[in-house]
């Protein structure tokens, strides 16, 4: 099924995410980020023990990073490619290391390594995975998160709206549980757990309770967004 977009709304959308910035930085900042519901999945999967070195991959304002210090004495740094969201996060958390880096330029090695709605905006996830796993220890973890393909009741909705699901310029893949699993597994990383979350009815997320619980039931294949985590082989 083909989607489609309003061009109003398209043209409004290029302008504001074409390139990032700080409008980009701005409207993916959380607000609350012990609240945030995917950080908690994301933290189901895997708990840091104070001391871990952990590097998130696109952390844009920082709000995960915090997350993993305030929370679990972790060491955590973060990088991204948008220098506007470097700059804030730099000024919000001045005790954690942020730099302007694309994932190329990385050296180190990490015990945890985190890349949340991150790898459906590369032009080469193969090449990117391949440089991650130089630094990621052996048997170290990676947790990526991305929107799904098979998220189909969403595409529905969205459509009917005249909308596009997860409509940004900037994204240049589109992966579903099959594809980034396969993605995984061929770059030599043993995928250890894969879900999708949340459950796609529109009419829950439109309240705060409900939304928790949308979060919790189960969605099988069909959830808005991938949630994985693998380990180093």
């Amino acid at each position: 099924m083909k989607m489609f977009i309003m061009v109003d709304e398209k043209e409004y959308r290029n302008k504001k995410w074409g390139k990032y910035g700080v409008d980009y930085a701005k409207d993916h900042e959380i607000k609350k980020p012990k609240d945030h519901l995917e950080f908690n999945v994301v933290l189901t999967f895997y708990k840091p023990h104070p001391g871990d070195n952990i590097l998130e991959i696109g952390c844009n304002t920082g709000e995960f990073c915090y997350l993993l210090k305030k929370k679990y004495d972790a060491i955590p740094s973060g990088v991204d490619i948008n220098g506007s969201a470097i700059s804030i996060a730099s000024k919000k958390y001045p005790d954690i290391d942020f730099q302007l880096k694309d994932l190329f330029e990385l050296e180190g090695e990490y015990d945890v390594i985190y890349i949340q709605h991150v790898i459906e905006h590369l032009s080469n996830p193969q090449k990117a995975l391949f440089r991650i796993k130089k630094i990621l220890r052996v048997n170290g973890l990676l947790i990526v998160t991305c929107p799904n393909g098979w998220a189909f009741p969403s595409k529905i909705r969205c459509m009917l709206k005249g909308k596009k699901f997860c409509d940004d310029p900037t994204h240049r893949n589109e992966f579903n549980p099959k594809t980034i699993r396969d993605l995984m597994e061929k770059n030599g990383f043993q995928v250890i757990k894969q879900v999708t979350k949340p459950l796609g009815i529109p009419i829950m997320g439109a309240f705060k309770k409900l939304n928790r619980l949308r979060y919790k039931l189960p969605s099988f294949i069909c959830g808005d967004y991938i949630f994985l985590m693998s380990k180093n082989r």
